[in-house]
């Protein structure tokens, strides 16, 4: 059966947003006021879309649907809210509304779920994921803690893919991808390849080893 189009007002950003992960947001600009003000009183979500570097009003075509979990209205109209990733979308075109601010018309684009949890593939990210938080921690003095780590496949690979620290392009190549297995497959090389570096930093910058060279006083 074919998704059904249907609008959905757009928030290009400079951020990528998973389903599933926060996004605090200050609103200042009077078109997105208006925006987020129709989504929190109408209980509606909005998307949230990459913005091309050169073309910020040319948005990528994949983005996730947020919603307003929290608001807080300042006294000259400005917005704090938080917002929660919800679902994929794919977009398919937009439109400037009345009020300044895009609306696009989509349709959802769910993660084809192609892998079982027993997939080597999906521990191989997960034992990954864990090491690269845990020297992630130590370089910048800090510790994380899960008290359950995800065991379903697409909620590893959107997990590590909201983890990861990567440049924004990166991060939306993530985000476009359909399959869960592809979406794994890269995260497991990104991340080989990230904890090759980061072991070679960790190395560099431990202190050497006291061989009692000189004699002490």
């Amino acid at each position: 059966m074919e998704a059904k189009v249907h609008e959905l007002p757009l928030f290009p950003l400079n951020a990528v947003l998973f389903p599933g992960q926060t996004l605090p947001l200050h609103i200042f600009e009077p078109r997105y006021r208006i925006m987020i003000r129709r989504c929190i009183e109408n209980d509606e979500p909005f998307g949230v879309v990459l913005a091309r570097d050169e073309e910020p009003d040319e948005p990528h075509d994949i983005g996730t649907s947020a919603r307003v979990t929290d608001a807080k209205r300042l006294s000259d109209g400005r917005m704090n809210i938080l917002t929660l990733g919800e679902e994929r979308f794919r977009l398919h075109n937009f439109r400037v509304s009345e009020h300044g601010y895009l609306i696009g018309d989509v349709t959802p684009f769910p993660f084809v779920e192609d892998v079982v949890p027993a997939d080597p593939l999906v521990n191989t990210v997960s034992q990954r994921l864990a090491r690269y938080l845990k020297l992630l921690g130590e370089a910048n003095g800090l510790s994380f803690r899960f008290d359950q780590f995800p065991t379903q496949p697409v909620d590893v690979a959107v997990f590590t893919a909201i983890a990861l620290r990567l440049p924004l392009e990166q991060k939306q190549f993530l985000l476009s991808q359909a399959r869960v297995t592809d979406l794994l497959a890269i995260e497991s090389e990104v991340l080989r390849e990230e904890l090759k570096i980061m072991s070679i930093v960790a190395s560099a910058i431990r202190p050497p080893e006291d061989n009692h060279i000189f004699s002490r006083n």
